[in-house]
């Protein structure tokens, strides 16, 4: 089971997660001159503060796969479990 989180940042320099993980695909969603959205994939069993610290404004939803799309496209870094 996956989570696929959508939360902000204050790291708008950089935004990246603390603990890269190639399973684990996210991307950056949009940008203002106070903090980032990002949108990121992680299983159930992992916590987002493990990667993302400083996260905020933090919703999710459960799903049985990662999806990718036009806008979340596939990153070239993603290696599937």
């Amino acid at each position: 089971m996956w989570k696929r989180y959508r939360f902000k940042t204050k790291s708008i320099k950089d935004y990246r997660p603390i603990i890269f993980n190639p399973k684990f695909p996210w991307w950056c969603s949009g940008e203002s001159d106070i903090n980032v959205t990002i949108v990121a994939y992680l299983p159930d069993s992992e916590g987002l503060k493990k990667y993302w610290d400083d996260a905020f404004d933090i919703s999710f939803t459960e799903c049985e796969e990662i999806k990718f799309c036009g806008r979340f496209t596939k990153p070239d870094y993603f290696v599937p479990s």
